[in-house]
This record gives structure tokens, sequence and C-alpha cells, in this order.
């Protein structure tokens, strides 16, 4: 019988509006306890005890910051634990539990997972996931991990989904749609566009360097709504999408790239999209691991790998 332990956020969204895990759990062989940090401290001392403990599954209750919290703290504890995760979707996009499965949120869910861990079934349908592992050279101990990188137009698009579209009582995939099509309008009625410096280098050479508006990586196989912003090799645990700045085109560009496929003309116009093992990356503005934003550093090195896999559990 599977070992299992609970994390769950007391800040995430929808622990905020009355979601919130409730303290009367089971005592039983299966179950190892359920833990609510609020610092990274707190997270990092849970998470060591449940692995003294013999945790084989952690359910996460939370968004996706709370889940590229638990797999930083995992790999600090230890990079080669590797745990099956449960998720249990508590923020404003889950764009994880989209990609990989969950059970319903709040205490619905957790019912769910008690229920079918007791039964031996917990990971009935299980899925297998690369992480990020993202590493700044001026702060290499300090690795972040998640599942969704950003940069460009995308990091100040992730404020701007912050300041309005949650405002406006917007999340998830209207959150996601608003946070687009405010980037995208911007640019297309903007006489300059956004455009930040990068240089792009994988395993097999230098894919680009210049002005880009935006750069998008993930290891997630489906996103929300649809979306399929990449295309062409997908043998890489890692798919990125680079546009260059300011946009060429965007207007007839727009469908074709949610679509993740691109006209002929795209290319040449600075539209590139891969997949890699590896990314190498050199900015100077910050960018976003699901939903928060990064300094890169004086130097603006950083490596982005998916070496690590994590499966994915749920009923």
């Amino acid at each position: 019988m599977n070992r299992l332990a609970i994390i769950s956020n007391p800040k995430s969204h929808r622990n905020l509006r009355g979601s919130a895990l409730k303290p009367d759990l089971p005592k039983c062989p299966f179950f190892i306890g359920l833990a609510e940090p609020e610092t990274q401290a707190e997270l990092l001392a849970a998470l060591t005890r449940f692995k003294q403990q013999g945790a084989e599954i952690i359910a996460v209750n939370g968004g996706d910051g709370t889940l590229r919290d638990v797999l930083t703290a995992l790999w600090r504890i230890d990079p080669a634990w590797r745990p099956a995760l449960s998720l249990i979707p508590g923020g404003k996009t889950n764009l994880a539990a989209y990609d990989v499965g969950c059970v319903a949120h709040g205490p619905g869910g957790l019912q769910q997972i008690l229920d079918a861990a007791s039964q031996n079934r917990l990971d009935r349908y299980r899925v297998s996931r690369a992480v990020l592992d993202i590493t700044r050279s001026d702060d290499p101990g300090q690795v972040i991990c998640g599942m969704f990188f950003g940069a460009g137009a995308f990091s100040a698009a992730t404020e701007l989904a912050r300041r309005e579209a949650n405002a406006l009582g917007l999340y998830h995939g209207l959150a996601v749609a608003w946070t687009i099509g405010s980037m995208l309008a911007r640019n297309l009625f903007s006489r300059g566009g956004d455009a930040t410096p990068m240089i792009l280098t994988t395993e097999a050479g230098r894919v680009l360097e210049g002005d880009q508006f935006i750069l998008l990586a993930t290891s997630s196989q489906r996103l929300l709504m649809g979306l399929k912003p990449f295309w062409g090799d997908n043998t890489g645990a890692i798919r990125y999408t680079a546009i260059a700045g300011p946009p060429a085109g965007l207007a007839r560009a727009l469908l074709p790239i949610l679509r993740g496929r691109p006209k002929p003309w795209m290319p040449d116009a600075g539209y590139h999209s891969g997949s890699a093992d590896r990314l190498d990356l050199q900015l100077a503005s910050p960018f976003t691991v699901d939903g928060e934003l990064f300094d890169p550093g004086p130097s603006g090195r950083i490596e982005i790998s998916a070496h690590r896999r994590f499966d994915f559990v749920h009923p």
C-alpha cells in the first residue's frame, strides 16, 4: 500500500476562498500526515520529515506555484528522490493539473485521494512528465524547478494577469485568454512592440540571437483551452517557441501560432519552435516559472534542463 503525505498551501486561491482542507484526517498505516507550510523553510522541513517517514505519494493542494515550490524543495532535499505526485487544483490557473490529471478541488478532492489511497488505487492513472530544472550561473546552488518557463513579453503578461485579469474575477482558462489577448493587443497597436535581447542555444547549437518578443518553454504536453503554440521537432523533453521582436506580421501569425501550424513565411520572419533536452539562455530581463517572476542575475546566463521525470497519479 502506497504511503501518502499531503502538502496544502493555505495561501492558494481556492483555499483563501473557503476550500481549505479540513483537519479531520484518518489514522491509518497508508496516511503519514498533512502539512500546511507558509514559508519555504517550513515546506523543506515538512518534505524532509515525509521522506524520513517513507512517503511514496505526495498530494499537492495548490496551484502551479505550489507545485513549483514542492518540486524545488524536493530537488534541494535530494535530487534523486522522486515520489509520485497527486494534484488537488487550488490555484488560479492550474496548468499542470490540466496537463497531468487531477481530482476535484478542496475537501472533495482530498476525500477522493484518501478513499483511493485506502483502496490502493490512487495510482490508477499514472503519467510521467519531465521537470524543468532552471539554474542561474550566478547562483548555481539555487535551482528552480517547474513546468512552464516564459521570458520577454510573457513576463510582463504575467504581471498583467495578476493585476488585471484576477482583479476582474478571471481565473483558469479565462485568465490565460485575457493575458494572451492583452499581451498581443498591446503589441499589435503599439509602434515599436516589445523586444528583449536573448541568445538561445540547445545541444544542437545556437538557435537564435537578437531581440525577441517572447520565449516560451515547457515540459507539459497539454495546455488550457486547447492551445498548441509549439511545432517542429518534438523529440526533446522541452518544447520551446520564440518570436523575434518587434514581431512581424503578428496579426496573421496569431492563429497559426496558437494551433501549432506555422505558415511557410513565418520562419524567415523570426518565428522559431522546436524541442531539446537542454536550453542555454542569456537574457537581461526577468523570467517567469509557473507564474512567478525571477531575476536572471548579473550575467543573465540560465540553463534549463529536463533530465528528471516525475510520475503524476490520480484515481
